[in-house]
């Protein structure tokens, strides 16, 4: 989960708390306010009625001024508010009244009616609206500092955009954030972090391009060279130790082109012409050796570079299974080079890792099967091993 939905869903957490907070105080007010007002006015409401029984006006103007309530000469106010406590007397009635969050005493008896106000209600009134308005300040203060969290949270993001930028191999990209706080301090060193990074790449790239360049030429020589010497063991094994090393700085220089992006060049083809490409590009003796069964089916990828790693699969296959022939299977979406021999000793992603075989007489497993890893894996294709029946079957399933 991002840090924004974390801040949100706290910042929702927090407004529905303050809300719910807010809700019941008003609530709880206006409940302990109603208890209040019923009760004061029913004690006032008993002083009254005695002189309003008795007619006695002058008494009775000053006993509601003593008392804190005023004449309302309001008729809308009986007719439509509402009742929250209902008394009958003999010759008339005991009302209160609820009109707008006031209360209202009403009194009446025979022909005379009496609406009444309790003056102490404004600061009652005037606590609650100041407690509402904290509470919605409150509100407004929260929102305000989730908006500014999520504007320092936002530099963040675009870091984060072009670290991902970054990691998929664009190393020219840089986070230019201007703010002069951590999160610039973020920016700057990973600003220097590329940069220094772009340069050891760029230099360790040149420098094994400059050896695999150097290397070539006094392999040349070397193998010019025997040509001129007659044929005897020590021959032989410096002609295969060239070859050997040739192949070696050829499978380097490879594996550092493989690094790049935008390296392959999309075509559709067929799967039974990415198997003659690959065979072609063996030296097979027997003919008998190589038993291919396809049921064709077309892929999209670069040509050459996939043909490269199937050959690096034949070609194992090849030099290492312990009876013939080795089959080329192509059906579903899959391309399948079967050969007889023990299962591996290690977990396949062990032999797909550069320089990593135990034992290289035997197993062969190092950078051909590395860089056939790679090939694949760039494409969004799956290489897959199983042994079954006696059998190394390794898998290229052209499925993305």
């Amino acid at each position: 989960m991002s840090i924004q939905k974390k801040i949100t869903i706290l910042f929702l957490s927090s407004l529905v708390t303050m809300s719910l907070i807010g809700y019941w105080v008003e609530k709880t007010s206006l409940q302990k306010a109603e208890i209040i007002q019923q009760n004061s006015y029913r004690t006032s409401a008993k002083e009254l009625f005695s002189s309003l029984i008795n007619r006695q006006i002058r008494q009775l103007e000053n006993k509601i001024s003593e008392l804190g309530l005023s004449r309302v000469d309001d008729t809308n106010i009986v007719k439509n508010a509402q009742i929250i406590f209902e008394q009958p007397h003999t010759f008339g009635a005991l009302k209160i009244l609820k009109h707008s969050d006031k209360y209202y005493l009403y009194m009446k008896y025979l022909n005379f009616e009496l609406l009444l106000y309790d003056d102490a209600q404004e600061e009652n009134i005037n606590e609650r609206y100041v407690t509402n308005a904290l509470v919605f300040l409150d509100v407004i203060l929260m929102l305000v500092i989730y908006l500014v969290i999520l504007k320092i949270l936002s530099p963040l993001r675009y870091i984060s955009q072009k670290m991902k930028q970054f990691s998929k191999g664009d190393l020219s990209v840089r986070a230019v954030v201007s703010t002069k706080d951590e999160i610039g301090d973020v920016s700057y060193n990973f600003n220097e972090m590329a940069s220094k990074l772009q340069e050891a790449l760029h230099v360790r790239e040149e420098l094994l391009r400059d050896v695999g360049h150097e290397l070539r030429t006094p392999i040349a020589k070397g193998k010019f060279a025997l040509e001129g010497i007659f044929d005897s063991k020590e021959k032989e094994i410096l002609k295969g130790v060239l070859n050997e090393l040739d192949n070696l700085t050829s499978e380097i220089l490879q594996m550092q082109l493989l690094n790049k992006e935008d390296l392959f060049e999309y075509t559709r083809f067929k799967a039974q012409t990415l198997i003659a490409e690959a065979l072609s590009k063996l030296y097979i003796e027997n003919e008998e050796e190589i038993q291919v069964e396809i049921e064709d089916f077309e892929i999209y990828g670069d040509l050459h570079y996939l043909t490269t790693a199937l050959k690096n699969l034949i070609d194992n296959a090849l030099k290492y299974s312990t009876s013939k022939p080795v089959v080329i299977e192509a059906k579903e979406k899959a391309i399948s080079v079967i050969s007889s021999g023990e299962r591996l000793e290690n977990e396949f992603k062990y032999y797909t890792q550069a320089f990593t075989q135990k034992n290289r007489v035997q197993n062969g497993f190092g950078l051909g099967l590395n860089i056939v890893s790679k090939i694949v894996i760039k494409h969004g294709f799956k290489l897959e091993y199983h042994h079954k029946d006696e059998k190394n079957i390794f898998t290229i399933i052209f499925v993305v």
